[in-house]
């Protein structure tokens, strides 16, 4: 069961007992299995474990009764079968982890990973965004999120707000190989067969140099300092002694995690516009403008993101905008495009116009998803980047910073040609961004090669 003590499925026959309020356990309803040593093995001879059967809301009064050092479900992962449970049975379940845990801190990383859980199982962007909102609103306790934003937010966002620790998965196998006293080779092999966070996971449970703690008690604070000491070792001795100090304060489920981190990719599959928001509404939007975490959420928790230079238009006193480059009320004006712009296949559309400058925003001439689905990395240095940066956003575009570049669809180059490591990205000049502005649809990518 891969470390776990815990197991959930289904009654098979009905016969099994609840060892809470001693009652049957209906056949094909959930039950909670717990794994304790054969208590008739008196002289240790390797019987084997017996599972006790508990009722699921049984299971989670028995923990209130027991003392806080014996373990409890705290998270999905301490839970074998549970993924295999359907949504409405995830759910139950997620609700008594959710009340067992009000009383611990919300930025625990025990917390952190049952967030996770939530958000990876949501399919859709909205519902992805909902659970971060609620979580934020209410924390676990149901009566308000009791821990720190910032630094919530900036796990959530490891390939955004990047810290770099210069490991790659070689290296990472080779540290905890050390570490585990396991077989370099042996976790390479099993890293071809899967990601490198689950090969850790695995050769920690199997290690005999190290244990895995059977709780999670570490904070968010607490591994993201070691983290912070860990980016800044520049050699593999100082790697290896921070790995190990993290390894001391993890459950196999938390160093898992902690090496997502470390790849900058949680494996939640959501994308961070759905997570930010979860944190305002105007979170992302604002987050594309600044690039800097901290300063949108100081600004959601003293209500004043909205009044965020280029976030929103500002009306003057005749109530004219006094603001010529904000979009937020044209955007919800869209228009019917010309016939003759659609496409840009005729020969006349095929000479590459001179437009270094967009026309002047008003209703009759905004579309409001012209660069929907483009992922587009704006050097800084590129003339009027300002400008064009907030035209992408307000176009329902997502501007990339350049540590995020790989993902981009359009790379815009201001310095000639350029090489990319995927053939699909396309590589544009400043032109094709003020041309597609300007006719209110893309333009063609062809014409506007550097």
């Amino acid at each position: 069961m891969s470390g776990n003590i815990f197991c959930i499925t289904l009654a098979v026959s009905g016969r099994s007992i609840c060892r809470n309020c001693n009652k049957y356990i209906e056949k094909k309803t959930l039950r909670i299995g717990k794994d304790i040593p054969n208590p008739c093995d008196d002289n240790d001879e390797g019987w084997g474990d017996v599972t006790l059967w508990y009722h699921p809301a049984c299971m989670f009064k028995e923990f209130d009764q027991e003392k806080a050092k014996e373990r409890k479900i705290k998270a999905p992962e301490d839970l074998f079968g549970f993924k295999e449970l359907k949504q409405g049975e995830k759910d139950t379940i997620l609700g008594f982890i959710n009340d067992a845990n009000m009383k611990r801190e919300d930025n625990s990383l025990c917390q952190f990973r049952s967030l996770c859980t939530r958000i990876s199982e949501e399919k859709s962007g909205a519902g992805k965004t909902a659970v971060v909102s609620d979580y934020l609103k209410n924390g676990n306790s149901g009566t308000g999120f009791k821990g720190d934003v910032h630094m919530l937010m900036k796990w959530l966002l490891p390939g955004v707000v990047k810290t770099s620790f210069n490991l790659d998965d070689k290296l990472l196998v080779k540290l905890f190989s050390q570490i585990f006293g396991t077989n370099q080779k042996a976790m390479e092999e099993d890293l071809d067969q899967g990601d490198v966070s689950r090969t850790v996971k695995v050769c920690f449970e199997k290690s005999k140099n190290v244990t895995p703690l059977k709780e999670s008690m570490v904070s968010l604070r607490e591994i993201n300092g070691l983290l912070t000491s860990l980016s800044q070792s520049t050699t593999e001795e100082g790697m290896l002694k921070m790995l190990s100090k993290i390894i001391k304060r993890c459950t196999s489920d938390d160093l898992m995690m902690v090496v997502r981190v470390i790849k900058h990719d949680l494996g939640i599959n959501a994308k961070e516009k759905h997570l930010l928001n979860g944190l305002h509404p105007n979170a992302y939007q604002a987050f594309q403008i600044s690039e800097d975490l901290k300063h949108v959420v100081k600004r959601v928790q003293a209500n004043t993101l909205e009044s965020m230079p280029g976030l929103k238009e500002k009306k003057t006193g005749n109530g004219d905008s006094d603001d010529s480059d904000s979009m937020d009320d044209l955007k919800k004006t869209p228009v019917k495009r010309p016939a003759g712009d659609e496409g840009l296949t005729t020969s006349a559309k095929k000479s590459k116009p001179e437009c270094k400058t967009a026309p002047a925003a008003s209703p009759s001439n905004v579309s409001a998803n012209i660069f929907t689905g483009c992922k587009i990395f704006l050097p800084e240095n590129t003339d009027s980047f300002k400008e064009l940066k907030q035209y992408i956003i307000d176009f329902d575009g997502e501007v990339l910073s350049e540590a995020s570049k790989r993902s981009a669809t359009h790379i815009v180059s201001s310095k000639g040609k350029m090489s990319t490591a995927s053939g699909k990205v396309k590589v544009v000049t400043p032109d094709w961004l003020w041309h597609s502005i300007k006719k209110k649809q893309l333009a063609s990518t062809e014409e506007y090669k550097p």
